[in-house]
């Protein structure tokens, strides 16, 4: 009979957890990729030959700013923002949507294609990033597995509003951005943002990357991490305020706690700000110089997208955060374990950049849910089970269930949603067969110099699909954005003067109208068609008419 010696049965049931560790991640990042995947699945479902699907299942107005990049940076390395009439030349970069635009470019693949194709990229490399920095900084296996439940598939108490609404039977739900805010919220983030999951994945490596050389006490991890710096950088610059305070605070606790100044962590930072630096210089100056991209950046507040105020962050970051409240303990700023300083750092840190006095706040949340769900794990098995064991044994069991099905709820609400609203074949995920050929048409026929005015539910299409600028089509994006929707109204408005009209299009030089049924405006229209208008294209309920500049001033 065989003896196993101690050695070697340890290496066996190392072997076999390491086996049981893959397993669980593998299934867990296959059930996130199905389930994230539904709405995308249903929106080409419902798709109609009338009612096309955009291929996009939240947030269209920034998808199509995402989009317009893409399409410009698919041709050139800079872009202008043609999200505006105002001419103005090419200076922005952004390393994702240039690297998209190029594949596009090389494949063929329409824009809807390259974001689903994106969608994926994004969830594996956070699902990735999430798993690399949890085995480094979570010994315990089963804490370690529940936090990255808690990281991928944990949200909110936002669908608490929801319920609110139709008791109360009210028009919307109170509070919208306690409910679809997706900088904290990592399954709607591969459910709707690639774009914030790219930059979400190389926050959290990052964060990885600086605690593996802190423990090996080799640079060349500071060295990738910087490089990982420079790219998110280049994509979502806001994320290195994150990144910038939250190692610089950790690097300062070090100091304090050991009583010597950390030298290789310093040169580590060093490292990291000197290769991540010049991408924020870059967008910084960009802003600060060139009036059209500054002023894109002073009208975020046009969206009303604030960072919701503290007493309303329970039920924005729900059940993981009350719980990772639970579990932070002053005297972790002062821990041996290097990881426990991290997280806790991490944490505590994003109360302050969540508030910063700035316009793009809210755009800070990102990467919270990581130092939430660590938390929040331990809170459970060190805290919530011990003390429930003790005193109430036999609701440990439906305890842990209500915590998870909370955690969940509005998750669960959120893709729910996507099917009812789909359902509905409206604007914006859904565009009108008259739409699209007149689009396409559009396509075949503007060039970079014409400039298209129609409804900002068209018009945000119009930078996507065509080389030219749209008069209006971005809340941010499009320069005096409610001087400029209000000059759409009065354009379709048959109460308004023609003089005034004609004062609008020939002040912006626009060469295209485009009016569809719903906008109304036939008889504000029908004295200049013939005039100044000629019927250019019609299909279904959309109409394009060509806009003769010289017949402007004199009408």
């Amino acid at each position: 009979m065989a003896v196993t010696t101690s050695a070697a049965a340890t290496d066996v049931a190392t072997s076999a957890t390491r086996l049981h560790e893959r397993a669980f991640i593998a299934l867990v990042g296959a059930l996130a990729l199905i389930l994230s995947s539904l709405p995308i699945l249903a929106g080409h479902l419902f798709a109609t030959p009338e009612r096309q699907f955009a291929g996009i299942v939240y947030n269209m107005p920034d998808h199509a700013q995402y989009f317009a990049w893409m399409r410009d940076l698919a041709r050139a390395p800079l872009a202008p923002n043609r999200l505006t009439p105002e001419p103005n030349a090419p200076a922005f970069f952004n390393l994702l949507w240039w690297t998209v635009g190029r594949i596009g470019a090389l494949t063929g693949l329409e824009y809807a294609a390259l974001w689903s194709g994106l969608r994926i990229v994004a969830a594996v490399a956070v699902l990735a990033a999430g798993y690399a920095f949890l085995n480094l900084a979570v010994a315990d296996v089963r804490q370690r597995r529940l936090a990255y439940l808690l990281f991928v598939f944990g949200g909110g108490l936002g669908f608490i509003w929801v319920i609110v609404k139709y008791i109360y039977r009210l028009p919307g739900a109170p509070f919208p951005f306690n409910i679809y805010t997706a900088e904290a919220n990592t399954f709607w983030i591969l459910t709707a943002f690639p774009h914030f999951g790219m930059a979400l994945a190389l926050i959290v490596a990052m964060m990885a990357l600086l605690l593996q050389a802190v423990r090996t006490g080799q640079y060349r991890y500071a060295v990738v991490c910087g490089v990982l710096g420079a790219i998110l950088g280049l994509q979502h610059a806001y994320d290195l305020i994150t990144i910038y305070a939250v190692m610089g605070l950790f690097g300062v606790l070090v100091w304090a706690r050991d009583r010597r100044f950390p030298a290789f962590l310093f040169r580590c930072g060093i490292i990291i700000f000197a290769l991540s630096a010049p991408a924020a210089a870059y967008l910084s100056a960009l802003v600060l110089i060139d009036p059209t991209w500054g002023k894109k950046l002073s009208q975020f507040d046009n969206a009303g997208a604030w960072t919701p105020p503290p007493w309303q962050l329970p039920i924005l970051l729900g059940i993981p955060f009350l719980l990772a409240l639970i579990s932070v303990r002053p005297r972790a700023l002062q821990s041996r374990n290097d990881a426990e300083l991290l997280v806790v750092v991490w944490f505590l840190s994003h109360f302050v950049l969540a508030y910063l006095p700035v316009k793009f706040q809210i755009h800070l949340l990102l990467g919270w849910q990581m130092p939430i769900a660590i938390l929040a794990a331990a809170a459970v098995f060190t805290r919530v089970t011990p003390w429930l064991q003790r005193r109430r044994p036999a609701l440990l069991r439906p305890t842990l269930a209500l915590l998870a099905v909370l955690a969940v709820a509005t998750n669960v609400y959120l893709v729910a949603w996507r099917f009812v609203d789909f359902r509905r074949l409206e604007a914006p995920y859904y565009l009108t067969r008259g739409e699209v050929e007149s689009l396409a048409w559009l396509e075949a026929h503007v060039t970079a110099d014409d400039v298209v005015l129609a409804d900002l539910e068209y018009g945000q299409h119009v930078p996507v699909r065509t080389d030219a600028r749209a008069f209006l089509a971005h809340w941010a994006g499009t320069l005096d954005f409610h001087r400029k929707r209000a000059m759409v109204r009065d354009v379709f408005d048959p109460a308004v003067s023609d003089a005034r009209r004609r004062e609008i299009l020939a002040e912006y030089r626009v060469t295209y109208l485009v009016v569809r049924e719903r906008d109304n405006a036939d008889e504000a229209l029908s004295a200049a068609v013939g005039r100044y208008l000629t019927l250019a294209f019609s299909s279904g309920d959309t109409t394009v008419y060509r806009v003769t500049a010289t017949h402007l001033p004199n009408g």
